[in-house]
């Protein structure tokens, strides 16, 4: 969206949410050469349209940014950064030679037919514009060059003016053209001053005459009750508008909160569910190591009796039994097993136990994430909501003033017909009511909200 922004003029600057993308985020994102690249495009679209300067070479078109610093004796160039191209600013095309002047430059037209009307000499060399206003037809600018004021030739040092013209009878001739130009520019003036104080007097007339008008005076009653609809009827909109989206918001919070809940007592309930499951299974195996236990013991008991001679036959006709090294191995073996049993059954509990903690953990984990995962999805539709709250609210601003300028532009034709209407009718002048001044935004604001508040 950035990197788009730098080459549509209407995508700048870029929006997110119909807020401006913060610079901060802009600069996190782009690269090095993506940066330069945005910033030359803020400058460009910055710069108000006539005033862009782009190079003139086919071959390089690169904007060139306004400058800070004038360059004495190019002040109407600009300089290319990359192909340092010169670029005349006033018709951006390549810059014209020293003493050539730019056609397309209006002011140094004008400046140059007043010279003219005024009887003023151009240097042959410079081309800067001289006025003479006391002293002789001898001129010398300050580039060094001498010439006629009269004719413009160039001055020589031996001959004079190459053209012997007579300075003091030209220059009588120019002096009494100039005090009839002047006499007739004063008497423009004054003329001018007349017809504006005539003029002044009969609009201030027609004003006052409008000011007493009943006509006026009743359309203006009409136009301010019409006023005054209008706002009621913004106001109105604005905060049924308001209302449904506080209603709106609060449903969908009320809806999001008892997804939470619901979501939550399904975690309780399946953490307790594992709880007693992991219970049960402890209590199972505790009952089957107690049954392993037993078992040994009793094999213990029957092991020793028989080492100690205790079941033997009483009938005496029967062989007696021995005990051989075998059995008291076994007998040692089985001592053994029952001083370890105790340790090996805690460890087979604490093993299960640590895949019972395990699998506890992992359950909250994934709880926690199903939470977190509705917690955004809750976020991003509350701003989903706020959005469209937004484009809603312009979209009916963008209404509103639409219909102001429409009513407003109305008010001005009913004025105007009234006045042709009442200069036809009475022959006399009438001047145009002022339109009526419209509240200010903020104003409207503060009404919209006491209607909410209402």
């Amino acid at each position: 969206m950035i990197n788009q922004a730098t080459t549509d003029e209407s995508k700048m600057p870029p929006r997110c949410c119909t807020q401006p993308i913060p610079t901060s985020t802009v600069k996190s994102v782009l690269s090095r050469e993506e940066q330069v690249k945005f910033l030359k495009a803020v400058v460009q679209f910055n710069t108000p349209w006539e005033a862009r300067v782009f190079c003139s070479n086919p071959a390089c078109g690169e904007f060139i940014p306004p400058r800070t610093k004038f360059d004495p004796k190019y002040p109407f160039q600009a300089v290319c950064r990359r192909c340092k191209t010169r670029v005349c600013i006033m018709c951006k095309r390549n810059a014209h030679p020293i003493g050539q002047d730019c056609p397309d430059d209006r002011e140094l037209d004008a400046v140059l037919k007043m010279g003219e009307k005024s009887g003023w000499r151009r240097c042959y060399k410079c081309r800067t514009l001289v006025e003479l206003t006391q002293g002789c037809t001898h001129m010398t600018c300050r580039c060094r060059a001498q010439f006629c004021y009269i004719c413009g030739a160039v001055w020589d040092p031996m001959v004079g003016c190459p053209n012997f013209c007579n300075g003091e009878a030209e220059m009588e001739r120019r002096r009494i053209e100039e005090e009839r130009r002047v006499a007739a520019l004063v008497a423009e003036e004054a003329a001018k001053e007349e017809v504006a104080a005539k003029e002044m007097a009969e609009r201030l007339e027609a004003e006052a005459r409008t000011r007493d008008s009943e006509e006026f005076k009743a359309l203006r009653g009409e136009q301010v009750k019409e006023l005054e609809r209008f706002r009621v009827f913004q106001r109105k909109s604005k905060w049924l508008m308001w209302t449904r989206h506080a209603h709106q918001k609060l449903a969908l919070v009320e809806k999001q909160s008892a997804a939470m809940e619901r979501m939550k007592e399904r975690h309780a309930k399946t953490s307790a569910n594992l709880e007693d499951r992991q219970v049960t299974a402890e209590m199972e195996l505790r009952s089957t190591l107690e049954q392993s236990e037993r078992n040994v013991r009793i094999r213990l008991k029957h092991m020793e009796a028989y080492c100690d001679g205790l079941g033997k036959n009483p009938d005496t006709t029967l062989p007696s039994r021995v005990v051989t090294e075998r059995d008291l191995r076994e007998l040692g073996q089985q001592y053994n097993v029952e001083r370890n049993m105790k340790q090996l059954h805690q460890a087979k509990i604490n093993v299960m136990r640590d895949r019972q903690a395990k699998a506890l953990e992992e359950l909250l984990e994934r709880q926690e994430s199903e939470m977190s995962k509705l917690t955004e999805k809750n976020r991003k539709e509350l701003e989903n909501l706020e959005s469209d709250f937004a484009d809603e609210e312009d979209a009916l601003t963008t209404t509103f003033t639409q219909r102001r300028l429409t009513l407003k532009k109305r008010w001005e034709l009913e004025m105007e017909i009234m006045r042709k209407e009442l200069e036809n009718e009475r022959g006399l002048k009438y001047a145009s009511m002022a339109s009526l001044e419209w509240p200010h935004d903020r104003e409207l604001l503060e009404d919209g909200l006491s209607a909410v508040d209402e």
